[in-house]
């Protein structure tokens, strides 16, 4: 291993890269991470460097900032992790997002029509419209009467939209996933030089100079006394950019090969990256010699290409077809509607020009340089045009035809960087954010290059693992009475044995569906969309501490759901070895800590005599009954979530076994053998 000048710790070191089963297919391995408590302590006290404190001292500054709620050192340190979970789990990990964009953001799309025509025709949706529409209808009037109510939703998730390839800088297509909404959060107005603004929280990530940074990390940004403090200097962000022609990407074997047999791309989709027909890309493919699957996507004995032999035209090529068109009825009324080489009428006109384009583009606009002709002569005189130029009253032409050799050219939008001007706090706003596909988690909002935080597997553009998740006898409840969020205690046997029969049947009808779309060339993006929520997906997930402790402090609550609570617990283990002093004020302040009201602190006071010199019980006071808790303002509920509070409580150990810990290798073997047909 090679040698690193960063900071280190040897417990983190000892985990890294190991997976972690969680569920029965599951898995989370800390993958990175970059900092640790001495981190924290660095950017609480900038005079200081490493190593000039002691242990105690750093303990207290933490625990102090964790007790105040001072959580811009913690944003310092970030972890990133490698995650496998059933679908139903990872939809309700990311309803936990802390980077979000501000109401009246609005979502570049591209309108279908647009994208045929190999060029853009931006369509505008805000983010609060696309949050709207990603909700179920329901008919109001006649109930017996509802169809899909996710049709609007359906709806969106098939638009085209805006989304930067990192590799090659040009804009390019995905789709929504899902759309959230996260809230009232403190939000940043970001204005860069060219005009452009967009409303965002302080940790959401933008594409900068220098790669993939939040707000807070590139600038310093940060709220004090209503104003927006950052650290002026060249901070540019990449925006939705211009059109630039490019040589063809096709052309290059060793990057065509990469997209389509590496990336497992379809033709469409690398036609779409080139902005070329599919024909194209099959063309090349050939042309190149690569060697693909199952002789996907190659032409078979006997067939050609439907463009073979055919060249490309150019922008002003096609301005001057159109022109022409516009005018072919005046110029036949010219002619009287008449053939000027066989002099008679005809069904089939075309209005052709005297003097070729390509011999003289001066002449291709003027109507003078234009006569009628019929199909049949039209046929007879082509690629012979400057026989027939002095015959049809034209001026005599002495430029001859000379082959060149095509060199195709793409027309690419590629992104462009910009510079922020300023910076201001504009208060608390609705938030929101979207998930969108790969293979570039990111899209276009505003015009800027925004990230959506979460990396997942794509089932659009790779084969889904048939993997499912199915929970033991133990785990399985029926739904609790008091809480519609949650399991009862009682566990029902002869229920779940039935529950598993129907599980089963499901899974094995939607896993042969899939497996038949599959074999028959569906479209990916197609073919995936009945797989159960019990299906295996994977994610890279990056996130700072800060936001990291509240994702775990709502997902290891008992309150949280079973399964998501094991994958927490194993990612609060992996904590505890990066930055323990920070996970010991987290599990004292936090997990075993609670809120109070004011109520709370009433009863509290009610029972005790506090005073400089400590604290005892009340005179007269002996204890405190549900009526005397409702006296204080206390609802029966409130009451009893009290005396909760104030019971025991044990606190939770998060300890990783490391006998459990996998090498990479194991899970992706199990993930390769879930995979219908050839994987390779």
């Amino acid at each position: 291993m090679a040698e690193t000048k960063r900071l280190t710790v040897p417990a983190a070191e000892e985990i890294l890269g190991g997976y972690f089963p969680v569920l029965d297919h599951g898995f989370v391995s800390l993958v990175d991470y970059m900092g640790s408590d001495e981190s924290i302590e660095h950017a609480a006290r900038v005079s200081y460097g490493y190593g000039t404190r002691k242990l105690s001292m750093t303990r207290g500054l933490v625990r102090y900032l964790r007790r105040h709620r001072h959580t811009t050192p913690s944003e310092m340190v970030e972890l990133k992790f490698h995650c496998a979970m059933p679908m139903f789990v990872a939809r309700q990990w990311i309803r936990h997002r802390t980077a979000c964009l501000a109401e009246g953001t609005e979502i570049y799309f591209d309108l279908p029509g647009g994208i045929e025509r190999r060029g853009n025709q931006l369509y505008k949706i805000t983010i609060e419209d696309l949050w709207a529409r990603s909700q179920p209808t329901r008919n109001r009037t006649r109930s017996d009467k509802q169809r899909n109510p996710f049709h609007k939703r359906n709806v969106v998730q098939r638009m085209s939209l805006r989304q930067l390839n990192e590799d090659s800088s040009a804009i390019q297509h995905t789709r929504i996933v899902d759309v959230y909404k996260n809230g009232l959060k403190p939000v940043f107005r970001v204005t860069l030089a060219d005009g452009k603004t967009i409303e965002a929280t302080r940790d959401h990530r933008f594409l900068f100079a220098d790669g993939w940074q939040t707000l807070a990390e590139a600038t310093g940004l940060k709220e004090k006394s209503g104003k927006a403090i950052w650290t002026r200097g060249d901070h540019y962000l990449h925006v939705n950019g211009t059109e630039v022609a490019a040589p063809a990407l096709y052309r290059d074997r060793e990057w065509l090969d990469q997209q389509y047999n590496l990336k497992q791309f379809t033709a469409d989709q690398i036609a779409d990256i080139c902005n070329c027909s599919v024909h194209t890309i099959r063309k090349w493919i050939k042309v190149h010699d690569i060697a693909t699957r199952n002789g996907r996507g190659q032409f078979g004995e006997g067939r050609t290409l439907w463009n073979k032999g055919k060249g490309g035209v150019s922008s002003d090529r096609e301005s001057i077809g159109r022109w022409t068109t516009q005018v072919a009825a005046k110029i036949h009324r010219k002619y009287s509607w008449t053939c000027q080489l066989c002099h008679l009428r005809a069904y089939e006109l075309h209005c052709h020009h005297i003097v070729p384009v390509w011999a003289d583009p001066a002449l291709a606009r003027i109507e003078d340089n234009l006569t009628t002709l019929c199909a049949a002569c039209h046929r007879e005189i082509a690629g012979d045009e400057l026989a027939y130029v002095e015959r049809l009253g034209g001026p005599p032409v002495k430029t001859e035809w000379k082959k060149r050799p095509r060199v195709p050219w793409n027309r690419l939008t590629r992104s462009r960087l910009v510079r922020i001007v300023g910076f201001e706090y504009v208060g608390e706003k609705e938030t929101y954010d979207l998930e969108v596909e790969g293979p570039h988690h990111n899209f276009i909002a505003n015009g800027i290059v925004t990230h959506n935080s979460v990396n997942e597997y794509s089932g659009r553009y790779s084969l889904m693992p048939l993997l499912f998740y199915t929970p033991e006898g133990k785990d399985f409840a029926l739904q609790s009475a008091s809480n519609r969020q949650g399991r009862a205690d009682e566990t029902a046997p002869e229920l779940y044995r039935e529950t598993i029969e129907r599980w089963e049947a499901t899974r094995r009808s939607a896993a042969d569906t899939y497996r038949w779309l599959v074999d028959e060339e569906v479209a990916r993006e197609l073919a995936r969309i009945d797989l159960p929520l019990s299906t295996y997906t994977q994610w890279y997930w990056k996130i700072d501490l800060h936001n990291l402790f509240h994702f775990l402090t709502l997902r290891v609550d008992p309150h949280a759901q079973w399964e998501i609570q094991q994958y927490g617990n194993v990612m609060a283990g992996m904590l505890k070895r990066v930055a323990p002093l920070s996970y010991e004020a987290w599990i004292d302040y936090e997990v075993c800590g609670t809120h109070m009201s004011r109520g709370d602190l009433e009863a509290l006071r009610a029972l005790t005599d506090a005073s400089p010199d400590g604290v005892g019980p009340a005179v007269g006071v002996d204890r405190l009954s549900v009526p005397d808790l409702k006296e204080l303002g206390l609802s029966p509920r409130e009451a009893r979530e009290l005396l909760e509070k104030l019971g025991p409580a044990e606190v939770p150990d998060f300890e990783l076994d490391l006998a459990r810990m996998k090498p990479p290798e194991e899970f992706e073997s199990r993930m390769r053998e879930a995979v219908p047909g050839d994987f390779e």
